[in-house]
């Protein structure tokens, strides 16, 4: 061969290898959208959906999410429940090990759960570990650094669900003031409000069938710019999708639009320390001044239920619109519409906007009531929320584990999410009961007396139930949709 036709050989063949091996390292970082920036990495501290998607990923408790999103052993190599379902005694697995290769022990776990409960953590999911703590004393102990006891004042079925929770995950106890993760991934690098890098863990103990060596969060507060970054390749998960795109999405991206029953309840919150919203007439009357049909279906069109209650169940699917009796609710009131005026306050997301606008439009049009829209960022949205400078604010709740408990305790006058300043001592009674309760039928009959004494007394607007709702390139396998909306990245897979 001439020597010119060999050199243009070689150089087609370096090039293709350099296209293959670009190839394989492209494949090897997984990009996903994130939505706003995180409130928080800290495993307590943290309360919005995206600062957990990312501690799931680097941290890893007793039980972890499967790829179908239901609890399974995590660093729990295995448990026993005693038969009265109070004592549980966990063995935790031999290669569980930090990043930095020391083993995961027992001692992590407690101290770190030590330090959720106490009063200077101010970690809002703390009450989680209430059922563990007799007289403030934690009820955890162990006989050796792969034992764990855990002895509950209750029984409860859901207690697996929830030590999936990052306030459960254990820190490390071998040292102080440093990063390190036990999940399948640590965090290398992060340029708050752009991105947050991951690599692969090598000491995780399931660390060979974890398949994607980099994971890059994206902050994707933006629902159109986030479609773009995903049409550009720049994604391939995306958080969610704008509400205005879905017809065009369904023509032109039938395979990546992945939309699936979803465990959340969305409303709009009230503070009854409010002067005019302390008028129980108005907050029925906005309540009853929603159609919820013409939201869901002419305004978000994403196949979301219309929600009268505040549990997603059947019995709530269904439009609480009732223009008469808002009126009447309206005319009973001290709220005048000529020379009053409420304010909405959400965060800044096209399609939080997209919902604010509609409700805001309905009650003009159908009670005279003007309404000033205040968005905020995120993180700022979150801290006024917490504080008592609101009327009306954009609410809602996700699932943390499959018990309407789990929504109701929200309204109880002590919890860290009661925003509403609802205190109602007979609410509160009935919460105490449903939660040492284990029979079926006297569970069901509580669950309605609360949600009835929340319709009566109405600190929120119930407007729709979720679906999860995702673009996902087609080449990545392992992605499964699953009621609670939990995609560990050590399952996916290009």
């Amino acid at each position: 061969m001439h020597p010119l036709l060999i050199k243009r050989s070689l150089l087609s063949g370096l090039l293709l290898i350099t296209m293959l091996s670009y190839s394989c390292i492209a494949k090897q970082t997984l990009n996903r959208g994130n939505g706003a920036e995180p409130d928080s990495l800290h495993p307590h501290v943290a309360q919005g959906l995206n600062s957990h998607n990312i501690l799931n990923d680097v941290y890893e408790g007793l039980f972890t999410y499967s790829p179908s999103g239901h609890a399974v052993p995590g660093v729990a190599q295995q448990h026993q429940i005693s038969d009265d379902g109070l004592t549980w005694d966990i063995t935790l697995k031999d290669d569980a090990r930090w990043s930095d290769g020391e083993q995961v022990v027992a001692k992590d776990f407690m101290q770190a759960w030590q330090h959720a409960v106490a009063a200077t953590s101010a970690a809002p999911y703390a009450f989680l570990l209430t059922n563990m703590r007799q007289q403030g004393r934690l009820m955890v102990s162990s006989n050796n650094p792969k034992h764990l006891r855990i002895i509950l004042k209750q029984a409860d079925p859901a207690l697996a669900d929830k030590l999936v929770l990052p306030v459960f995950a254990p820190l490390p106890s071998h040292v102080v003031d440093k990063k390190l993760y036990n999940g399948a991934y640590v965090i290398a690098e992060h340029r708050p409000h752009e991105w947050l890098l991951l690599q692969k863990n090598p000491h995780y103990h399931d660390a060979q069938t974890v398949q994607i060596q980099t994971i890059k969060y994206l902050v994707t507060e933006n629902q159109n710019s986030e479609l773009l970054k995903y049409r550009a390749g720049e994604l391939d998960i995306t958080e969610t999708i704008p509400d205005s795109q879905m017809d065009w999405l369904r023509q032109n991206f039938p395979t990546a639009l992945r939309i699936a029953p979803y465990n959340g309840s969305f409303f709009l919150g009230l503070n009854l320390s409010d002067k005019q919203l302390q008028d129980s007439n108005l907050r029925k009357a906005l309540n009853a001044a929603i159609d919820r049909d013409i939201l869901v279906n002419k305004v978000l069109k994403s196949g979301q239920k219309p929600a009268a209650g505040l549990i997603p169940m059947q019995s709530n699917e269904y439009n609480a619109f009732d223009l008469e009796k808002a009126r009447q609710y309206l005319a009973q009131s001290h709220f005048n519409p000529d020379s009053d005026r409420l304010q909405l306050l959400y965060n800044n997301s096209n399609n939080q906007k997209k919902t604010a606008l509609a409700v805001a439009a309905m009650w003009r049009q159908f009670l005279g009531i003007k309404v000033q829209l205040r968005n905020q960022e995120w993180k700022v949205f979150i801290k006024t929320r917490q504080g008592p400078n609101k009327q009306v604010f954009r609410a809602g709740w996700i699932a943390d584990y499959n018990d309407p408990l789990n929504y109701l305790q929200l309204f109880q006058s002590q919890s860290r999410f009661n925003y509403y300043g609802f205190n109602q001592p007979k609410y509160d009674q009935i919460i105490d009961q449903l939660a040492g309760t284990m029979d079926g039928h006297q569970r069901q009959q509580l669950i309605k007396q609360a949600e009835d004494l929340l319709k009566t007394e109405r600190p929120f607007i119930p407007l729709y139930f979720y679906v999860s709702r995702h673009l996902v390139n087609p080449a990545l396998k392992g992605y499964s949709d699953n009621l609670a909306d939990k995609h560990l990245s050590r399952y996916l897979y290009f």
